[in-house]
């Protein structure tokens, strides 16, 4: 009674909260509908692509079309390094690039589209009737644009979780509901491909035909269900509404490069490179040592599918009692001992299944964790920066594409060692795994080396300390920079000045309550209920210690002495950059940093001086030290002048006027369109030039904004009046 009682509570709920979300959430059950939907078809074309991928193990273009495993690695490196300036350019587009859709959502048809055509391509080409290099040419070919949209598109739909929310916890129980209901379709899809092999390809897993047959029932299942995600949800970033979201590329890759918590997850993933070597060994006991039917190996790839739904159910219950780290940690704790064991048990095909099996239930907890540890450093980010980078990390993380290049030789040399290589006697080189002795022997290093992987790839968790305390720490002290710059701007609505000042309050009674002696409890045997709310009650006054530090930063001494340092480039005006000399810099690094605020003020001033350096070099590349005035009065009216005739050339063209009258319209258009390109570049020199002088105009307006929080608070209390007035 109690489970239907919980049923129909749900059901209440999901009517209720439909079209708003439930109070302290941010997302309505329509948009996690949508966006959890329309995960399966997006996981439907990335299952699709993903096969396509050039790589060191990638059965398709090995097995299938006869790529040797070198010249493989040689064409995944040189896919790599292609790679990098098409990162540089999404990033750039994501956190530049405006849309009235958001950050990531127009990307999601945009790019999506393009992956699927290509995929589709991929496959019906006839490789059999070119010659050897053609077949890398035109893989290379598929490969380069792949890497461009399905990465763009990749992107898009796993990182726009990480705005449909600022809620860690919505987001982790938002993204296992998601997890649940995508992994339906590498789990469907595993499931049906032996099916259709046996049915077209004589069992030939590795048979183009059976892709050309599957491809085209994903590729519409992909288009339908993206459209729900794309129409059906909405971006929420905390930040202020008159913030300007742009940032240049080299001063966003400068920022993300400072966070700590970045460089941890992803050395996490660098260091378990191996961790992935045992992917491909169910498919060869299967398709070489033929310990199963083709039918008993739908089975499997099916079970083993469902072992990914323990951890999409588990995981936010895991994560809210015990937190992400934890979690992270004993879960790959586990994969270690799972991979290992399949080393004795490989003689079975269904021990082996049993050992990935539970390995995939530990995974399964990762997949959900990783994109809100994600979206969690990009909140950090965010609070240490001032600005919400998101594309940038993608742009920093081409660091990793080195390490990448570096580790993904190993794979192709462990196979080569074994015989898998051009002319080892077979008409397919990985024929010679038919071979028995050879296949286990080869199967027994690949789990070897995966044990190795997932050991070292627990290694960075231990240093992770960004707890979710730290993080709805963060999402308030953002909210409150929010309001004081929009109350600064005049653009401060009146909902948005009562959450926040209610966020202070509350703050204040917290921290007034002060920390619960939890040691003490547990000595003197309190009951769990006490010891609980002690926690809770901890956790209220770290977040409003947190809280009240924001407010009173600008008393604090390295908030003091950076005022001083701005009021001084003020005094100095923009010409004043131009005289800046390296004795700066010299004396930053001469501070002491004996104490905390001390460190603090000595970092913040060598950041500042390497700052106003760039600006004067920039300053004399592009001005020769003397910097004029930006004109913007006139790239508005560029800009409304670029809008009127784009108005009159389409009235011209919808009344079918003389073809010399639009001609001579279009003729302005252009050289008024060529005039903006050229002041963008100009602004372009002068912002740069100038970034110093503007960090410390807006600097010196927070401190202001901050000041003002007694008029806020009066505001607050007179619209509280009114409101009980009214009732």
């Amino acid at each position: 009674m109690e489970l239907i009682k919980k049923g129909v509570n749900m059901l209440k709920n999901v009517k209720t909260y439909w079209k708003s979300p439930p109070e302290g959430k941010y997302m309505t059950f329509r948009e996690i509908f949508a966006y959890s939907v329309g995960g399966f078809g997006a996981y439907s074309v990335f299952t699709m692509a993903q096969a396509l991928l050039l790589s060191t193990t990638n059965v398709i273009i090995g097995n299938t079309i006869g790529i040797q495993p070198m010249h493989m690695y040689v064409m995944y490196l040189i896919s790599v390094i292609t790679n990098i300036p098409l990162t540089m350019v999404r990033a750039n587009m994501v956190d530049n690039v405006k849309y009235k859709e958001g950050k990531y959502r127009p990307y999601l048809l945009r790019m999506g589209i393009p992956t699927i055509a290509i995929s589709i391509l991929f496959v019906y080409t006839p490789y059999v009737k070119v010659a050897y290099i053609w077949r890398c040419i035109l893989i290379f070919i598929y490969n380069f644009g792949l890497q461009f949209f399905y990465n763009f598109f990749y992107d898009a739909y796993e990182n726009l979780i990480h705005v449909l929310s600022p809620n860690s916890q919505e987001r982790t129980n938002v993204t296992a509901i998601k997890s649940m209901i995508y992994s339906l379709s590498p789990t469907i899809t595993n499931f049906v491909t032996p099916l259709i092999a046996a049915k077209v390809a004589n069992g030939n897993m590795y048979d183009l035909k059976v892709y050309q047959w599957l491809y085209p029932f994903i590729a519409v299942t992909g288009v339908v269900l993206l459209i729900l995600v794309y129409s059906r949800t909405e971006e929420k970033i905390v930040i202020a509404k008159t913030h300007p979201m742009k940032i240049k590329f080299m001063d966003a890759l400068r920022e993300v490069a400072k966070n700590k918590y970045f460089w941890i997850i992803s050395l996490a993933g660098w260091l378990g490179f191996l961790e992935t070597c045992t992917y491909v060994i169910l498919q060869w006991l299967y398709n070489y040592a033929h310990l199963c039917t083709p039918e008993q190996y739908s089975f499997i790839t099916l079970i083993r599918g469902t072992a990914y739904s323990f951890g999409m159910v588990l995981a936010p219950f895991a994560v809210k009692k015990w937190g992400k780290k934890k979690v992270l940690i004993v879960t790959n704790i586990f994969n270690v001992f799972f991979l290992a064991m399949v080393y004795p048990l490989m003689g079975s095909i269904w021990t082996v299944l049993m050992c990935m099996y539970f390995n995939s239930i530990a995974d399964s907890f990762i997949l959900v964790i990783n994109p809100a540890i994600q979206a969690d450093i990009r909140d950090y980010q965010q609070y240490k920066s001032g600005e919400r980078i998101d594309g940038m990390f993608g742009a920093v993380a081409m660091i990793g594409s080195f390490v990448t290049m570096a580790t993904s030789s190993v794979l192709p040399a462990v196979y080569e060692k074994y015989g898998i290589y051009s002319g080892n006697g077979y008409e397919n080189m990985y024929d010679i795994l038919y071979d028995t002795n050879i296949l286990y022997r080869l199967v027994g290093v690949l789990v070897i080396l995966s044990a190795v992987g997932a050991a070292l790839n627990v290694i960075p968790y231990f240093f992770y300390d960004f707890t979710e305390v730290k993080q709805k720490a963060v999402i308030k002290i953002l909210q409150i920079r929010a309001m004081f710059e929009d109350y600064g701007n005049g653009v401060l609505k009146d909902e948005d000045m009562v959450s926040t000042v209610d966020l202070i309050r509350g703050a204040k009674e917290d921290y007034a309550r002060g920390k619960a002696d939890i040691v003490l409890l547990r000595k003197n045997k309190a009951q769990k209920s006490e010891i609980k709310a002690a926690v809770k009650n901890n956790e209220e006054f770290e977040i409003a210690e947190a809280v009240l530090n924001e407010l009173d930063y600008f008393n604090t001494e390295p908030a003091k002495a950076r005022l001083r340092w701005a009021e001084g480039i003020i005094e100095a005006g923009v010409a004043g950059i131009s005289g800046v000399t390296a004795d700066a810099l010299a004396a930053a690094k001469a501070l002491p940093k004996g104490t905390k605020d001390e460190r603090e003020i000595r970092k913040q001033e060598i950041a500042d001086a390497k700052l106003a350096l760039r600006c004067k070099k920039a300053a004399l590349k592009y001005y020769s030290g003397n910097i004029p005035d930006f004109n913007e009065e006139k790239l508005n009216s560029l800009y409304e002048e670029e809008k009127s005739l784009t108005e009159r050339k389409s009235a011209l063209l919808k009344s079918k006027s003389g073809k010399n009258e639009i001609a001579a319209v279009s003729e302005h258009l252009s050289e008024t369109a060529k005039a903006i390109k050229e002041m963008h570049t100009e602004y372009q020199h002068f912002s740069e030039s100038t970034k110093v002088y503007t960090e410390a105009k807006k600097y010196i307006t927070k401190a202001e904004n901050y000041e003002k929080f007694g008029e806020i608070d009066v505001k607050y209390d007179a619209l509280s009046k009114a409101d009980v007035a009214e009732e």
